[in-house]
């Protein structure tokens, strides 16, 4: 693994060098073999960031940043990341060949350990179509009524049979209602 390393108001010391080196060599489990990796270290008013650039085989990329008070806790915090970015790429790529992924120990743990939050279901009323609201064979007044009730629907299409024309039926507040069209004289 080709590792560059760069910083900007702080000096480079070795143990920091280890330090990266050692992280980025336990990446290799999660990412595959690396071929090369950039790590940008500055310190910024008493704030460390890291910026970790890392080129594995295939052609992956991944890249992190690393916040915190301490260089090394910097460090870690951007391993961790790419180390969650790798284990999501792999996820994916392993559900495309239409197997799954067994998890790993730690996941395992982890998952165990954390409690789903609780679900909440939210009933919304089913909305109604409108040939559900049309009846196609003519009712009598009795039958339209019937079914009206039974349906529990807002309102109902039909044609009523002792005259053949349409009329609708539809729930008021004072309860049943029907409308029918004028007769022509």
């Amino acid at each position: 693994m080709k590792l560059e390393i760069s910083g900007k108001n702080l000096s480079l010391t070795d143990a920091l060098r280890s330090k990266a080196e050692t992280k980025l060599g336990k990446l290799e489990r999660f990412t595959g073999p690396i071929v090369s990796a950039h790590a940008s270290f500055v310190v910024e008013k008493r704030l460390h960031k890291v910026d970790l650039v890392i080129h594995c085989s295939h052609d992956r990329i991944y890249k992190a940043r690393g916040m915190a008070d301490d260089m090394y806790m910097a460090v870690s915090e951007a391993v961790n990341a790419i180390e969650g970015q790798a284990k999501k790429d792999k996820t994916k790529r392993l559900a495309g060949r239409g197997r799954g992924v067994m998890p790993t120990p730690e996941a395992a743990e982890e998952e165990a350990e954390e409690e789903p939050p609780p679900r909440r279901v939210v009933r919304r009323p089913q909305l109604r179509r409108r040939h559900d609201l049309f009846h196609p064979r003519p009712l009598t007044l009795q039958d339209a009524l019937l079914l009206l009730d039974k349906d529990d629907a807002p309102l109902l299409l039909f044609e009523r049979l002792e005259t053949g024309r349409a009329a609708v039926l539809y729930r008021d507040r004072e309860g049943v209602c029907i409308v029918e069209p004028p007769v022509k004289a």
